[in-house]
């Protein structure tokens, strides 16, 4: 079912399936996307709820809205107007991102939280290049990196609507305004990471080239009793290339929570 809700003045195109226990999934910089199986597969065991970002899909992006800031108080609002309790917050890339900002903020309402190959904190040096440089590669490049096998997440532009068509050229553009400067992370985020007090599981593909398991290392050591889990076969985005996988990970973390 996809709807759309107005949170603290912010238009929100929602995507939501199946029953029980609250899932909040939110997704990475290359959007919801208009083929979602991972949302099925986390359906089988949670009721998702699955927003599209501000400025992605068709959700607005008021002028006075442009930090992840915004976004984690946002979502936080969200989880209050639909009076969510012991909600399961999981979030993919750039999702995650989001997701660990509203957990160092909040987590009265949480009973876990899933990341999976979040971007957001600098682990290296201030020369060292944690999260690869995703803007600037070419297309197949990029593919390469985020893929092990980039012919899962090819995808049929001339089969897409104008409407999802436009949805992501805005997605893309947003990106650039949440995650450009400094580029993909927070520099602040990695020292308030100890304030995370629920349950935490770090998902990581074994084929990650945007951001590698030794950066998941990082977030691991700053996340009190985080645990880091590798999934075969799938690349930067898990959750997409092994559906099947990844809702088996959320759901054994879950049924320890």
């Amino acid at each position: 079912m996809s709807h759309t809700l107005t949170v603290s003045g912010v238009a929100l195109e929602i995507e939501e399936r199946g029953s029980g226990r609250p899932l909040l999934f939110l997704h990475p910089g290359e959007g919801l996307q208009a083929n979602r199986p991972w949302i099925d597969a986390l359906a089988r065991t949670h009721r998702v709820i699955a927003p599209n970002h501000p400025g992605f899909g068709g959700s607005a992006l008021p002028d006075w809205f442009g930090t992840v800031d915004d976004i984690a108080y946002l979502y936080l609002d969200l989880i209050e107007q639909l009076k969510l309790e012991k909600t399961l917050l999981v979030g993919a890339c750039f999702g995650g991102w989001i997701a660990a900002e509203m957990a160092v903020r909040s987590t009265a309402a949480l009973s876990g939280l899933v990341l999976a190959a979040p971007l957001g904190i600098k682990i290296g040096g201030h020369l060292d290049r944690d999260i690869a440089d995703m803007h600037s590669l070419a297309r197949a490049a990029f593919m390469a990196k985020a893929w092990a096998d980039p012919g899962k997440g090819e995808i049929d532009y001339s089969s897409l609507s104008d409407a999802e068509l436009s949805g992501i050229a805005r997605g893309r553009e947003s990106l650039a305004l949440f995650g450009w400067k400094p580029y993909m992370h927070n520099p602040r985020l990695r020292r308030w990471l100890h304030r995370i007090d629920v349950p935490t599981a770090l998902i990581w593909g074994d084929s990650d080239g945007i951001v590698s398991p030794t950066y998941g290392e990082g977030w691991q050591r700053e996340i009190p009793g985080a645990t880091l889990t590798t999934i075969d076969n799938a690349g930067h985005y898990p959750h997409w290339e092994q559906p099947d996988a990844f809702a088996a990970s959320v759901a054994a973390f879950a049924n320890t929570i």
